[in-house]
């Protein structure tokens, strides 16, 4: 497919792609710093909690066991610790200078692949988004899956290639077909609910005259966040780019997954690598670790930007998130000989533990208190004590909870009141998270069957 348009210019915050930002002692004064703030909290909470329930409360009398402020003191450190980290770094960071602007090279040849399974109600606002892209050379390629719906027909209405598989056999085989079938030097893969921007293709491309750039990452948007379950998903989306992937990105000049709406490789790499694997449920985590391994760089530019569909349902979500936490475990299975070893600089060091760490490991911490404190109310001889003590410590951790997202909705550039109002609500939401990490992880040791 071809377009004829002039070569864009790409500004400061694109050419930012290509800067390689190694600063290890500003994460080492990240880690100080937030555990500092973790620890004097620690030490000073328990009095805190006093003068609290003195002034909201009226309660004056100290009457918990140690036992149960020690229980108590670790979790909120741990949970405080958590939260602050990227936060920290992050603004560290955000004071580094970034490059000035430069020409992009000659642009390479693309080839778009979009894999898709019973997306009838979707897969023709991906086609035309895709087709609208402002850029000189490109092809689309559309795998279905074996879709049992009006998928087929649809994508036949379009001027794209078209493969079909008549069974499904799973996202991974579609989009190693469609990386067979492609032409392009670059290879760039979205989902079949989302849209893509018109300049996503000039942005991303951008950054591969740096040889040692295997794949770039852009930024997943939201369509809508209209209800409370979308907003909350869109926070959760804002914080793990405007903040997370940010952090990573200029502190190492890598980021931990590529992901699956929004993300070119360079084919041949991809292709050495062994493309996308069948063994996890996480294949776009699982590709990235593989290119980190083999020494290239993954690469973030928020400029590139995709559009996709949020749950509409709890069940929805609950199902979507059991199976990306079950595949993270199974990616960090796969790979548990890079934690910790350095291989992949940064990421394996720090960031690939921190996010199991406080992703898998709060969880639990945090199921268990849940669990354990209405029993503790219940069987005590002084429940009104518990009681009042604990919703203390939930309105401490729901204000921090609420700076975490309004920080990052403001960071994202994407601040809308209602967006910064929800930011207050989302302690259910977070509750929720940790209840599918839980569930995901005892599926993963069951073994369960699960599909796209």
């Amino acid at each position: 497919m071809s377009r004829k348009n002039a070569a864009a210019v790409i500004s400061g915050d694109a050419a930012a792609v290509a800067m390689k930002v190694r600063h290890p002692w500003l994460v080492a004064l990240s880690v100080v710093v937030s555990s500092a703030i973790s620890w004097v909290l620690w030490r000073w909470l328990p009095g805190f909690i006093d003068s609290m329930n003195i002034m909201l409360l009226g309660y004056s009398e100290l009457l918990l066991p140690a036992w149960l402020h020690a229980t108590l003191q670790m979790f909120f450190s741990i949970y405080i610790w958590g939260s602050l980290f990227p936060f920290i770094l992050f603004t560290i960071l955000s004071f580094l200078p970034r490059k000035a602007e430069r020409e992009a090279v000659s642009p390479p040849f693309v080839s778009i692949i979009i894999p898709s399974f019973n997306e009838e109600a979707n897969i023709a606002r991906c086609i035309e988004s895709a087709l609208a892209i402002d850029y000189p050379e490109y092809e689309v390629i559309v795998v279905d899956d074996g879709s049992l719906d009006l998928t087929l027909p649809i994508i036949e209405n379009y001027n794209v290639s078209c493969i079909r598989l008549r069974s499904n056999r799973g996202k991974s085989a579609a989009v190693n077909l469609g990386l067979e079938r492609a032409k392009g030097e670059i290879v760039f893969f979205t989902d079949s609910d989302s849209s893509l921007d018109p300049m996503v293709l000039r942005y991303l491309t951008a950054a591969f005259s740096d040889p040692s750039i295997g794949a770039v990452a852009g930024k997943v948007l939201l369509k809508k966040s209209d209800t409370y379950l979308q907003k909350m998903q869109s926070i959760e989306y804002l914080y793990g780019q405007a903040v997370v992937k940010e952090a990573q990105f200029r502190s190492g000049y890598s980021v931990s997954i590529c992901p699956g709406p929004v993300t070119a490789f360079r084919k041949d790499v991809l292709l050495r690598v062994g493309g996308f694997r069948t063994r996890t449920l996480a294949e776009d985590f699982d590709v990235t670790l593989e290119l980190l391994e083999h020494g290239f760089q993954t690469a973030y530019e928020p400029r590139a930007v995709a559009y996709t569909s949020a749950m509409t349902s709890w069940r929805g979500l609950k199902k979507q998130r059991i199976r990306w936490s079950r595949g993270h475990l199974q990616v960090y299975r796969q790979h548990r000989e890079t934690l910790f070893t350095g291989r992949t600089g940064l990421l394996s060091l720090f960031w690939l533990p921190y996010a199991l760490f406080i992703g898998y490991g709060s969880a639990f911490l945090e199921m268990v208190f849940l669990a354990v404190f209405p029993s503790i109310v219940i069987f005590s001889s002084m429940p009104l004590t518990f009681l009042k003590y604990g919703f203390v410590y939930m309105l401490v951790m729901e204000c921090i909870t609420a700076m975490q997202g309004m920080i990052s909705v403001l960071q994202s550039g994407h601040a809308k009141p209602s967006l910064l109002l929800a930011t207050f609500l989302t302690q259910p939401y977070r509750i929720f998270l940790s209840y599918t990490r839980i569930v995901a992880f005892i599926y993963e040791i069951q073994n369960r069957k699960t599909t796209w």
